[in-house]
């Protein structure tokens, strides 16, 4: 059916509606800003990359509470020079454990919610090639937050720097656009090193612009962080998470200054994340 097939694509979409990977940098003095809220509706399992015992193959992995998760992202992105600009972005997020499910013979957490900041993000861009065809040097570093509630499991961030050093092409045209990256992410404390590729395109038809986009995240599996028995069983920022994710977006521009947009994302496949789709608003203004 239509809808089961909808399940499988899940993903957590904040990557997914940044345009940070783009290989595009600001004019100088020139700014973006992006106001967006980000919700993953009730879900009750996750990906798992562990087997069956039965059946081989990866299995679902069931959770003990019903989870739901909301966050509340400012991005923005300034033109130091022509070539060179700064980025950075601030997410606030919204997490709760809900009812039992009955997947263990009592519960392992508490019903309850957790709020406060993600991991902030700072980076850079900078122009290598410019024409027709765009190479765009970028590195972003994620600061580590600390908010973890033992008793629900839930956990607002990483408790780890990340550097993610990407390189970046495309080509834009009057009515379309097309770009492909590449990034080595690093974590400290223990946790895995990762792989991101991703690709993304779109056409413009009078004010609206259709996009869609693809990304892959790859654990290395080359750490062994050791996290809390209940953060690991709500799967939220845990070590070896991955996906490959693809996504949707729709951006109404109402002038050069400002827009809205609407987004959808997911998993086709992935360990260590939700089995639900994603959704996004928000509106942005810019100024070149």
């Amino acid at each position: 059916m239509w809808y089961k097939a909808l399940l499988l694509l899940t993903l957590y979409l904040l990557p997914a509606v940044l345009p940070a990977q783009s290989p595009w940098t600001r004019s100088k003095a020139g700014f973006y800003t992006q106001a967006a809220w980000h919700f993953i509706p009730a879900y009750t399992s996750l990906f798992s990359p562990l087997e069956g015992i039965i059946n081989p193959g990866p299995f679902d992995f069931p959770l003990d509470r019903e989870l739901s998760e909301s966050t509340f992202q400012l991005y923005g992105e300034y033109g130091i020079t022509k070539k060179t600009t700064l980025v950075a972005s601030l997410p606030f997020r919204f997490l709760k454990a809900g009812r039992f499910l009955g997947n263990f013979a009592t519960p392992e957490t508490q019903e309850g919610s957790l709020s406060g900041l993600g991991n902030v993000s700072l980076g850079v861009r900078r122009a290598i090639l410019e024409g027709n065809v765009r190479l765009t040097g970028s590195i972003r570093i994620d600061l580590p937050v600390d908010r973890y509630d033992d008793a629900t499991g839930l956990s607002t961030g990483y408790k780890a720097w990340t550097i993610l050093p990407m390189l970046s092409t495309g080509m834009g045209f009057r009515r379309s656009y097309w770009f492909g990256y590449a990034g080595y992410g690093i974590r400290t404390n223990d946790f895995s090193h990762y792989m991101d590729l991703g690709i993304e395109g779109g056409f413009r038809i009078k004010k609206v612009w259709l996009i869609g986009f693809s990304e892959w995240l790859h654990s290395f599996k080359n750490g062994d962080v050791a996290l809390p028995f209940r953060n690991r069983l709500t799967g939220l920022y845990v070590n070896d998470q991955a996906w490959l994710s693809l996504g949707f977006k729709g951006i109404v521009e109402f002038n050069r200054f400002w827009g809205v947009f609407l987004s959808a994302a997911g998993a086709a496949d992935g360990q260590w994340v939700p089995k639900r789709p994603g959704f996004g608003a928000g509106c942005y203004f810019k100024w070149d």
